[in-house]
């Protein structure tokens, strides 16, 4: 239905306004069913922490090798107190941005190197995914020198080190079996409250790393300590003695918190009849990881030395740096103090040196002096003492908001029945946790299992060889659609929009599926949508997310995660034709796709990303020079350029002229218009109101119909004389000189306001 006749009772869904700025980059989903057992040979899976990263795998089917291969790292670790299954997720790249180096490796090299700037050096990274709302190919981070540099480039670089070291570690065990592409699947962990954009971010990286979207499955990682806890017969430890915990029985419920470097990740589960898994409640957690608490450490340290000194370090000693930070994760693993229970950290001798040549005082006798820190430590030499007092203030925020949200969740009346608390991860070895959790949930099991911390690890390898096993999933969020429906009383005044003299509410939110819902793995959500104009020929449409189970409109709350674009090439049915809209919930990660009926083909099922926060009105104008300045080459323009033009292509303008000044996708629509200047094809025009049809009294602007072709050599002879456009456009003519009509009709135009929302 197009929404134009009797209001139905569920409404159609607006075929997605086009309104809003287009996202920073085009991200595929992955639709195609994962690959059948049958065919895989090797399941390799990836855990790639924030703190420390491992891999393993397993062959399937080949005797004499059946059991999961762990990558050790004891060489590179060179022995010492650190995890030898895991190693530091750091990478060395040389200055242009190659590969050098991984893991300890990495952290050897930078730390021998005679000059640091001439090094890229990538530490505690991961976290970026987090935090970074605007997540995109163009999002960036800083080496320890603090230059940027693409995050999408350290990622996949770290990502095929592990790939190809991991197929060296499988032809050292000379299996006599010879794997394709297609016979190994992939398994990249991630945590739990991760969004899409993240997880869409990770698949990106591995793609560029030699790994296929066909190839691959992203692993929860609280989920995959699930399975691996319900699969294996792991011996824990109790409060009285040692147990071994047997494969839980039907019914069971069971909480997994997944203690890892970056964040902690809680997830709930039910063993059902057939051993599958369900899920009991979403995924939830925070950025409560091991690494909060060596922060503090450290903080407490650059507190005791001043802040400008600090940094003076840092850039001066990069390598005693990093000996600090590996003094500060043993002590956090082992907290074993003196007679007096004082934790004992060695201070590098080059931060010693550095204090007394700036202070012109030796270090120790500044720490006893000082009023602030004498009741807490003591100082011999490079030896700093921390009384057991102020070591654990560095362990209470973590632990403190750990606790409170295990509250909440055992709390709830749909984990009635749950008696065991797992933990898992590299943090889940610390002696405070273990005790605070144990004191405050008397009433519960709370075991750690042995190897905890390649729990998530070994699951993964078992989630890659049976990815069914876990049948049903909570959805973490409430998505939907914008929708578009007759204006009714009530609704907001500022949606109310006029279509052919009709009012329509513009941001009605169509829920697909509401936060807290319980979806079967791979089952799917249809909504139908149709056209608002009779010879539209594609189809936009934007899915939002927001964590109230009862949104009603899209608006600040909602965030939008992105835009499927779906062809409707067939105009014979007008309004009557149809688009299906299909979101399948129960994966790891949300799919969606769309498919017009009347032409039966194959499903669209790319979407382009956005990740952000839905905006009502859009301030920030970039025109088309900022746009060819971002571009890193003309295909990628191309890219970006086309699919605006598609979104452009459904905005009706409501001028005083009552023009469309839209950009035509190429299709046969004869009410579209571009316009150009023919002094500068370039120029970039930020339209406030009316400045557009000045701009159009005056004749500054020709204006080309649809079908007069515009040649390659007239846009390139026109264009301005700044070189490095007129570069850009021979290299993009001499690139894809037929790939779009794009640029044959329109290399700039001019794009109206439309309800606050600039488009370029």
């Amino acid at each position: 239905m197009s929404g134009l006749e009797e209001i139905p009772e569920e409404m159609p869904t607006e075929p997605g306004s086009g309104l809003e700025e287009l996202p920073d980059d085009v991200f595929e989903e992955r639709q195609r069913p994962v690959k059948e057992s049958s065919k895989i040979k090797m399941v390799a899976a990836m855990d790639f922490g924030t703190t420390y990263s491992g891999y393993a795998f397993k062959l399937i089917g080949i005797e004499n090798h059946k059991n999961i291969y762990v990558k050790s790292w004891n060489e590179e670790a060179g022995g010492g107190c650190l995890p030898s299954e895991k190693a530091p997720t750091c990478v060395l790249l040389e200055a242009n941005g190659d590969f050098k180096s991984f893991g300890y490796t990495a952290e050897r090299e930078f730390s021998e190197c005679e000059d640091p700037k001439n090094w890229r050096f990538f530490k505690h990274f991961k976290m970026i995914l987090h935090r970074d709302e605007g997540l995109c190919s163009k999002t960036t981070i800083k080496d320890s020198n603090g230059k940027e540099i693409s995050a999408r480039l350290v990622f996949t670089h770290c990502i095929k080190f592990m790939k190809d070291d991991l197929m060296k570690m499988v032809e050292r065990k000379k299996v006599d079996t010879e794997f394709k592409t297609e016979n190994i699947r992939w398994v990249i962990t991630v945590p739990a409250i991760w969004e899409e954009p993240a997880k869409q971010f990770m698949r990106e990286a591995a793609r560029e790393a030699g790994i296929e979207g066909d190839n691959l499955l992203l692993a929860l990682e609280p989920e995959a300590a699930s399975i691996y806890v319900k699969e294996m017969n792991v011996e824990v430890h109790t409060d009285m003695n040692q147990s071994r915990l047997s494969a839980f029985s039907p019914k069971t419920k069971y909480m997994i918190v997944d203690l890892g470097g970056g964040t902690v990740d809680v997830t709930v589960r039910e063993v059902l009849p057939d051993r599958s898994l369900k899920e009991i409640t979403k995924a939830s957690g925070g950025a409560w990881g091991g690494l909060h608490v060596n922060r503090r450490f450290y903080q407490f340290i650059e507190d005791l030395v001043g802040n400008k000194l600090m940094e003076k370090f840092r850039e001066q000693h990069p390598a005693a740096q990093l000996d600090l930070e590996r003094e500060i994760e043993q002590k956090k693993r082992n907290l074993t103090g003196d007679e007096h229970k004082r934790i004992l950290i060695k201070l590098p001798g080059e931060l010693i040196e550095l204090f007394e040549k700036t202070k012109g005082k030796s270090l120790s006798d500044f720490a006893m002096s000082s009023g602030r820190y004498r009741e807490k430590l003591e100082m011999t030499f490079e030896k700093l003492r921390i009384s057991l007092e102020v070591t654990m203030d560095m362990f209470k925020p973590a632990v403190n908001s750990i606790l409170r949200h295990v509250e909440e969740l055992v709390s709830d009346p749909v984990t009635e029945g749950l008696k065991n608390i797992i933990l898992v991860g590299g943090f889940s070895d610390c002696k405070i946790i273990q005790k605070a959790m144990r004191e405050k949930f008397k009433d519960f099991r709370v075991v750690i299992p042995q190897e905890a911390g390649l729990a998530v690890l070994q699951g993964a390898v078992l989630f890659g060889e049976n990815p069914l096993i876990v049948s049903e999933r909570v959805s973490p969020f409430t998505y939907g659609t914008r929708q578009l429906r007759y204006f009714l009383d009530g609704d907001p005044p500022e949606y109310r929009t006029e279509i052919d003299g009709t009012p329509f509410c513009k941001n009605v939110f169509n829920v697909l599926a509401r936060s807290g819902q319980t979806f079967r793995v791979g089952q799917r959500v249809t909504t139908e949508v149709s056209p608002v104009k009779p010879n539209q020929t594609v189809m936009p449409v934007n899915v939002y997310q927001s964590n109230n189970p009862d949104q009603m409109y899209v608006d600040d709350d909602c965030r939008e995660i992105g835009t499927m674009i779906v062809d409707m090439p067939d105009t014979t049915g007008g309004l009557d034709r149809i688009v299906d809209v299909s979101l399948a919930f129960g994966d790891t990660e949300l799919h969606v796709t769309g498919r017009d009926q009347s032409s039966k083909e194959k499903v669209s099922d790319k979407m382009q990303r956005r990740g952000r926060k839905y905006k009502s009105r859009w301030t920030k104008k970039v025109g088309l020079k900022q746009l060819l300045a971002t571009q890193e080459n003309p295909r990628s323009l191309i890219q970006e350029l086309e699919m605006r033009v598609r979104m452009l292509a459904l905005q009706r303008e409501t001028a005083e002229s009552d023009t469309l000044h839209a950009i035509a996708g190429g299709q046969q629509r004869k009410f579209f218009t571009v316009w150009m200047s023919r002094s500068n094809p370039f120029n970039e025009i930020e339209d406030t109101g009316t400045e557009s049809d000045n701009l159009i009294t005056r004749q500054k602007l020709t204006q080309f119909s649809y079908d007069k072709d515009v040649s390659w050599d007239e846009l390139i002879t026109n264009a301005p004389r700044i070189k490095k456009y007129t570069q850009f456009m021979e290299e993009s003519a001499s690139a894809l000189p037929k790939r779009s009509l794009l640029f044959q009709r329109c290399n700039a135009c001019m794009a109206r306001e439309y309800q606050g929302t600039t488009i370029f």
